[in-house]
């Protein structure tokens, strides 16, 4: 009867932990429905706002203005944005897009040129407040942007030259070059400066180099509103050698020789500069060649110096002179009546000249012993075919004994009538 008991007790107790369970679960039931029910009174009613983010250009304002008045433009900070936070009732923040919100800077009451710090201001839908902004202020450049032109210059900064060379001023691929940026800018810059470092040089130096813009001292200005219309230069960098050559002169028949002449010629020679290559390959430079038939006396006179190609003269002189002085030689005078028509090809050729009067050059020794039966006068009538009377020039032959080393002085001629 007790154990009978004791099983209804323990039943008992299990149902009523079963209805505790059940009550329990419905009353979390209840309380979800509860807070459901209140979050959509709350939101059916507008009581709860939010706070939201906006990421808003900056637009400037009155430009037109600010042009009419001084000439100036914004040159900066049109890519600029700020973080806009508004706070209001949540149906009405979510609706809100970044076209609803008007950010802006005024630049109607800019006085002076330069950089300018303008504070910004921000339009929202009324029905929102506008609780923060990432930035108030903006700071553009505001002038008058120009272009001008500037010399292009080179600056080296380290290099070693054998003392057997010379570096030559450096040649840029331009002289100038734009540059574009605010006039109140631009005043500070004097030129566009490329720095080589060129080390040990051996040798012509052709290099493309990046340029900067610089002040008067020379100082490299920083601004990241100048711009350059090309930011490198082609360099050429001439490494020369100087060598002094000695003038000479040719001879066109070859009689004069060490000992029959002096030749002197001022200056002796002349300062060359060029590349190693090409200096190496000139010894001397030519200045004339003389006509020895044409000097019946000792002579003096002036040349122009004609200088190489590939190569500059370091001194000044331009013309040489050319002093020649008979020596060891004398003249003579000898009338010869041997005259030869050559090629005359079959026309009828009547020598008009009886003799040619010669004026020799030579060797004492040689003057005193040549006669006329020595000499022939010889007339070439290939190139003459019409009839009448012509003067013919001649050559003048020796023989054996005298050739090469005995010469006539000036030139000669005979008149032949063609029938």
């Amino acid at each position: 009867m007790k154990e009978k008991n004791r099983v209804k007790k323990t039943e008992k107790e299990k149902s009523s932990v079963r209805s505790e369970r059940i009550w329990d679960f419905v009353a979390k039931i209840a309380c979800l429905l509860v807070a459901f029910f209140i979050w959509f009174y709350a939101m059916s009613t507008d009581i709860v706002t939010l706070e939201k983010d906006f990421t808003i250009p900056v637009k400037f304002e009155n430009e037109t203005t600010l042009f009419e008045k001084t000439g100036w433009s914004v040159l900066s900070g049109r890519d600029s944005s700020i973080v806009v936070t508004l706070k209001g009732k949540r149906n009405i923040v979510t609706q809100i897009t970044e076209s609803d919100i008007y950010a802006f800077v005024d630049v109607s009451a800019v006085e002076s040129a330069g950089r300018q710090t303008l504070d910004i201001k921000v339009n929202a839908p009324t029905e929102c407040e506008i609780v923060n902004t990432s930035v108030s202020s903006l700071s553009p450049y505001i002038d008058k942007k120009i272009t001008k032109n500037v010399p292009v210059k080179v600056v080296y900064a380290d290099y070693v030259v054998s003392s057997e060379y010379q570096l030559d001023d450096p040649v840029t691929s331009l002289e100038e070059v734009a540059v574009t940026g605010p006039e109140s800018e631009l005043r500070k810059v004097a030129s566009a400066q490329t720095e080589l470092s060129l080390g040990n040089i051996t040798q012509t130096i052709n290099t493309v180099s990046n340029l900067v813009i610089v002040d008067e001292n020379g100082e490299v200005i920083e601004s990241p509103y100048i711009t350059l219309a090309t930011k490198t230069v082609g360099v050429t960098v001439k490494l020369y050698a100087v060598k002094n050559v000695p003038l000479e002169v040719d001879y066109k028949y070859g009689y004069f020789n060490k000992n029959n002449v002096k030749i002197s010629i001022s200056p002796s020679d002349i300062s060359l500069r060029g590349e190693p290559s090409v200096l190496e390959k000139i010894d001397s430079i030519k200045v004339a060649t003389l006509d020895e038939k044409s000097f019946l006396t000792n002579t003096t006179q002036s040349v122009a110096i004609s200088i190489p190609e590939g190569v500059t003269a370091i001194t000044a002189e331009e013309t040489a002179v050319i002093s020649v002085e008979h020596k060891n030689t004398s003249t003579k005078q000898i009338s010869v009546s041997n005259i030869v028509l050559e090629n005359h090809g079959g026309l009828n050729c009547e020598l008009q000249t009886e003799s040619v009067n010669v004026m020799l050059r030579g060797p004492y020794s040689l003057l005193s012993k040549i006669k006329e039966g020595d000499i022939s006068v010889v007339a070439d009538m290939m190139n003459y075919t019409s009839s009448g009377t012509t003067v013919v020039p001649v050559t003048i032959k020796f023989s054996s004994d005298y050739e090469s080393k005995v010469y006539e002085l000036g030139s000669y001629s005979v008149t032949v009538n063609i029938k």
